[in-house]
């Protein structure tokens, strides 16, 4: 299996990173018609915590025996706002919606979530940089962000109530990927 640890966008976010989606797609069409994009639909939206790869079936039992106990970060809110690219505006390989506040909350709840995966998967050390994708770039051709993002750095996606991680499996169907909830552990209530 494939798993990753997220939080999910909520509704409201969602809703407007499709709004906000749909308007990235008519730029790319005009600004950069041969750039190829992977867009992510509305139901795989979410905040990845802790990406973890391919595990056993005793990992995965080993994970959730590990989420089993709520976690000791407060609950949140987290406010969508923005866009970005990474690994950088010249280049852009993700486009993402970024966090005006939560982020704070959001690297903290990483680092928990890190603590309890160690002793089962191989470290991450990257320090979290919290953001919600919306695209992959697959080829650029021409596509620049500083164009792509005029006009839209301070769009306004809402704001979304953080209050459990889910074990997500990414498994790969006919239909296309698919992220299924195999968990939700709570944050403490504040």
């Amino acid at each position: 299996m494939r798993l990753f640890v997220g939080c999910e966008a909520g509704a409201t976010v969602a809703d407007a990173a499709a709004a906000l989606i749909r308007d990235l797609q008519a730029r790319v069409a005009r600004l950069a018609p041969h750039a190829r994009l992977t867009w992510v639909p509305t139901e795989r939206l979410h905040f990845t915590i802790r990406f973890i790869g391919h595990v056993d079936a005793a990992r995965v039992s080993a994970i959730r025996d590990a989420f089993a106990p709520a976690l000791r970060q407060p609950s949140f809110d987290a406010v969508v706002q923005g866009v970005g690219a990474f690994p950088d505006r010249r280049q852009p390989r993700v486009i993402w919606a970024g966090l005006t506040s939560g982020r704070r909350e959001m690297v903290a709840l990483s680092r928990e979530v890190n603590a309890r995966l160690a002793p089962l998967v191989s470290g991450d050390d990257e320090e979290l940089q919290p953001h919600l994708t919306l695209a992959r770039v697959k080829e650029p051709h021409g596509l620049r962000a500083q164009a792509l993002f005029a006009g839209l750095e301070a769009t306004a996606l809402g704001v979304t109530r953080v209050e459990a991680v889910t074990v997500f499996e990414s498994r790969q169907t006919s239909g296309g990927l698919q992220y299924v909830p195999l968990m939700k552990t709570a944050l403490e209530a504040e």
